[in-house]
């Protein structure tokens, strides 16, 4: 009803938390990420707590950008940490082929793959060159899959089959030990083939699927990939699905979304298989960085993703970090930001969400404590909250103030930047288009939306950047 080609459209953002955290379990006695002053109302346990919102449609564009503030999406849901009051702290996390180490562990699983999909009538002495100092090269996999006539992959859309549901219950059973009952074919659907991204996104074109499924059989001679949209990536063993890479192509990148493996092939370790596989795939194919997620210190089914190299987002400058560099201030899950000094006090940064993220290339000092582990950023945060509900009239009728996020959430803009933003106006109004459901109205100047939805338009230019926000449709 409200979208138009390439459109943003979302509802309103909320805040949640719960105990049931899929990563910790609600287990941690060391959940916050910092010692928070009273100001900054942390929890008294441990919650798992983020923002998110719904999204209805969008473009690889605007989730690149989005990935690169440190979004993800599950399905149709766009979500990011609470990195103070969260049990976990998650960060994004990229690599390239530069970016990366090959260890033992690398060559001895590409090795052992190429071993198992080799044909009967190959060469039985497969050289393990596990020795220090012989060399190793990475495109011998890419030479064993040309020679395999047991083993294929088949890129496709992102689309439910049986087959497919199938091989994701039997992982999510017998390796996350998960309920069957609970795993149902609406719940895969939703997680792992729903996505809000744009019909030709989704459909991609005849030329795009045939560079994708070609570029292994015709390298070195391959096309570069132009394929932008949530993909499936389905791996066959001698005609028997055994893995699913659930991908989303993207113009920086190639984002990991998550990977299935039958458990019969646990010997094989596909999942790290998959990522040396796509970190060359990026590099072969000129697709940019391989996103693996978010990247948890303290959690070890997350932490493996460093063996891959690479580089963390610092939340508040915008900026790239190299994993190896900054891992010391992650310690103990702890939540870390970077300062060009070193300085007892520092106040929130601006962010400016106009631009991707840079490579932080000044001094590696953590600032966290001096911006965050202070009662005044936390009052000084609570006068601006102040001070720009009464220029907007934010307060509802009875004088409350329903912004969803607190008055301190890094990673977002802080409040005395939206302040700024609103005095520069001056008289102008802020064009924008929000759905008001209880009015069954389409608005168009924010002046003229009721309190509950100035509150949430604020908190959408807080997550997004007022340009984005001005170019979507919210709903709420």
């Amino acid at each position: 009803m409200l979208s138009s080609s390439g459109t943003f459209v979302i509802s309103s953002p909320m805040y949640y938390s719960h105990s049931d955290c899929g990563y910790c379990e609600g287990k941690k006695e060391k959940f916050l990420g910092l010692n928070l002053p009273a100001g900054a109302n942390a929890p008294k346990q441990c919650l798992s707590s983020s923002v998110g919102t719904h999204v209805e449609q969008m473009t690889c564009q605007h989730y690149d950008f989005l990935i690169n503030r440190n979004f993800r999406r599950s399905g149709n849901f766009l979500y990011k940490g609470d990195m103070l009051r969260g049990c976990c702290r998650m960060y994004t996390i990229r690599t390239d082929m530069g970016q990366m180490k090959i260890t033992k562990e690398h060559r001895q699983v590409v090795n052992r793959f190429k071993r198992a999909i080799r044909d009967d009538k190959q060469s039985t002495q497969v050289s393990t060159n596990s020795k220090k100092g012989e060399s190793f090269e990475l495109v011998s996999l890419i030479r064993a899959e040309q020679q395999s006539s047991r083993f294929r992959t088949r890129y496709e859309p992102a689309v439910f089959s049986k087959e497919k549901f199938e091989l994701y219950k039997k992982y999510q059973v017998r390796v996350h030990n998960d309920n069957p009952k609970t795993v149902s074919e609406s719940s895969f659907n939703r997680f792992l083939c729903q996505s809000p991204f744009t019909e030709t996104e989704l459909e991609g074109t005849p030329e795009q699927w045939l560079a994708l499924n070609s570029w292994t059989k015709n390298w070195p001679h391959h096309e570069k990939c132009h394929r932008l949209g949530p993909t499936h990536e389905c791996y066959y063993l001698d005609e028997k699905l055994i893995a699913i890479s659930v991908l989303d192509f993207l113009p920086s990148g190639l984002s990991s979304v998550y990977f299935i493996w039958d458990p019969d092939y646990a010997h094989l370790s596909l999942g790290t298989l998959s990522g040396i596989r796509e970190i060359q795939m990026c590099k072969e194919l000129g697709l940019g960085y391989y996103y693996l997620g978010y990247y948890i210190e303290d959690c070890a089914k997350m932490r493996y993703k460093g063996k891959f190299g690479g580089e963390v987002l610092d939340v508040c400058n915008g900026a790239y970090a190299p994993l190896e560099r900054i891992k010391p201030f992650l310690h103990d899950g702890k939540f870390f930001t970077l300062s060009e000094s070193d300085s007892s006090e520092i106040s929130e940064k601006e962010l400016d969400f106009s631009e991707m993220p840079i490579k932080w290339s000044s001094d590696y000092v953590d600032a966290s404590e001096a911006i965050y582990g202070l009662e005044k950023t936390y009052d000084d945060a609570k006068k601006t909250k102040d001070t720009l509900a009464q220029k907007l009239h934010l307060a509802d009728p009875k004088g409350n103030v329903n912004m969803e996020l607190p008055d301190v959430f890094p990673g977002c803009l802080p409040l005395h930047q939206i302040l700024t933003l609103f005095e520069n106006l001056g008289d102008i109004d802020l064009p924008v288009r929000v759905y008001d459901y209880e009015r069954n109205a389409l608005c168009r100047s924010f002046s003229h939306l009721p309190a509950r939805l100035k509150c949430a338009a604020v908190d959408c230019i807080r997550l997004f950047g007022v340009e984005m926000f001005l170019n979507s449709i919210m709903y709420g």
